[in-house]
């Protein structure tokens, strides 16, 4: 509103002016001044309707381009909490496999140990019945 009050008052200056010096202007130079406001009006027009259609893109509640930042920001956050909680679950996989290699390490130590003293006493048992 402000907007079209400033451009009725520039307007009102404008025609006040020309009014007054009329005399001192040729028609030519009248016809000249004409089209140019004209054109500036034009232009001004032209400016309004591309405004306009400047805020509809921004604005529209289904294809505004708010609509898609959020959406995009929306979008982001869930990838972002999606990849924390794979994160989390990986670490607690390498952790099972960490306690599951110290684990196979000492079932194999256990199993060193019962398989040499198995051979051990089986070789006693075998040579002690073979002195007998």
């Amino acid at each position: 509103m402000e907007t079209n009050t400033l451009l009725e008052t520039i307007r009102a200056v404008i025609h006040e002016e020309l009014s007054r010096s009329k005399e001192n202007f040729s028609s030519q130079d009248l016809k000249v001044i004409q089209i140019g406001m004209n054109d500036l009006k034009n232009s001004q027009t032209e400016m309004k309707r591309e405004l306009s259609e400047i805020k509809r893109r921004l604005l529209d509640p289904e294809e505004g381009v708010i609509v898609k930042v959020n959406e995009n920001t929306r979008f982001r956050t869930e990838l972002e909490k999606k990849h924390d909680r794979e994160e989390i679950e990986y670490r607690k996989m390498m952790l099972e496999h960490t306690e599951m290699v110290k684990w196979k390490g000492g079932v194999n130590k256990a199993l060193w140990i019962f398989f040499t003293a198995l051979i051990g006493i089986l070789a006693k048992m075998f040579f002690l019945s073979e002195s007998n």
